[in-house]
């Protein structure tokens, strides 16, 4: 993904991890219908019709985050050969209009194209909730995807926001609040609420700021612990999976070992009545005969337990719980202590 520099007037605050609040909430779904026929061209006037009916400033956010993700699609095309990327026509500036920042600039292109990255995202969502009243912030910084394949790829790849409720800061990713891309290159457009007003310690699982601070985590990880942990899927928090065994994703192994995996979760008849990933096709994970893709051995308590011979191919295990995806591993060859 596209990220660009910070901005120099990077706001400057007093920071308080004691002014966090639990993840607020409002009526949703009239929030969510009522946008669906909101259309203006206009940052300030979209601003202003999105906030129109409310007067807290959770619906305010509300309102924008889910008109964003309902209307903004990702610009798959990156992921696409040059000569198979959609040609933009370079539209000239208006010069009728003063433009105030760079990040209103980017937000009115995303808004007239509908079509965005991260940066995009981000950008949009700031400039609306600035136009709303409302505090927001782009931040830069790591993301974990799927798509991960060596610990190089752990590099500055994504922005996202934090947003100022009520005196308390949360934070929201309204580019993958707003739908997903298959293994096929193509944007599935989904609001996943799980993007909004995210849980810190949860978000740090696949998200990890340049800024450590907008953690908003009194101990955050080091990135090198970071970099270490197994691949977490969105079923992990899904499920109430708070603990799991190994602790590092980077398993050392010999053809013929043995390797035991475990996870904990809050409750598991709980968790077994939830319905899998509807749109999970493991398929897409096996493309290369290096996946596999283990179930649970046994149960006991809150406690699952996973069990897998190591043969002379695998390099993934992904652990299966109700049929979802929910941690990955990297199996690697132990270093022979011969060549040390």
């Amino acid at each position: 993904m596209v990220v660009m520099k910070r901005c120099a007037g990077l706001l400057i605050f007093f920071w308080a991890l004691g002014a966090q609040a639990q993840k607020p909430t409002a009526n949703f779904f009239a929030i969510d219908t009522y946008v669906q026929s909101v259309q203006e061209a206009n940052l300030d006037t979209l601003a202003g019709k999105l906030i129109f009916p409310y007067t807290t400033e959770l619906e305010k956010v509300r309102a924008i985050y889910s008109w964003i993700c309902q209307n903004i699609r990702y610009n798959a095309d990156i992921y696409k050969p040059l000569a198979l990327r959609a040609r933009f026509r370079q539209e000239p500036l208006d010069t009728t209009t003063e433009w105030k920042s760079a990040d209103e600039m980017v937000a009115q292109k995303v808004l007239r194209r509908r079509l965005a990255v991260c940066d995009g995202y981000s950008r949009l969502f700031k400039v609306l909730c600035q136009y709303a009243g409302v505090e927001a912030v782009v931040l830069n910084g790591y993301v974990r995807t799927d798509f991960d394949r060596a610990p190089e790829r752990f590099r500055t790849n994504h922005t996202w926001n934090a947003v100022r409720i009520d005196s308390a800061w949360h934070l929201v990713d309204a580019t993958w609040g707003a739908g997903y891309m298959t293994y096929g290159d193509e944007f599935v457009q989904k609001q996943n609420d799980f993007y909004f007003l995210t849980p810190p310690d949860e978000l740090i699982r696949d998200h990890y700021p340049e800024d450590l601070r907008w953690t908003l985590l009194a101990a955050p990880p080091s990135l090198a612990e970071f970099r270490k942990m197994p691949f977490k899927s969105k079923a992990y928090v899904k499920y109430g999976i708070h603990s799991y065994f190994p602790a590092y994703g980077l398993v050392d192994a010999e053809p013929g070992d043995t390797l035991v995996f475990s996870i904990r979760l809050n409750d598991v008849k709980k968790a077994r009545a939830i319905s899998p990933d509807p749109f999970l096709d493991t398929a897409s994970f096996s493309l290369s005969p290096a996946s596999v893709f283990i179930r649970p051995e046994k149960e006991a308590g809150d406690s699952v337990y996973y069990r897998f011979a190591v043969d002379g191919s695998t390099q993934w295990v992904h652990l299966l719980f109700n049929d979802d995806v929910i941690l990955r591993y990297q199996v690697r060859r132990r270093p022979s202590l011969a060549s040390n």
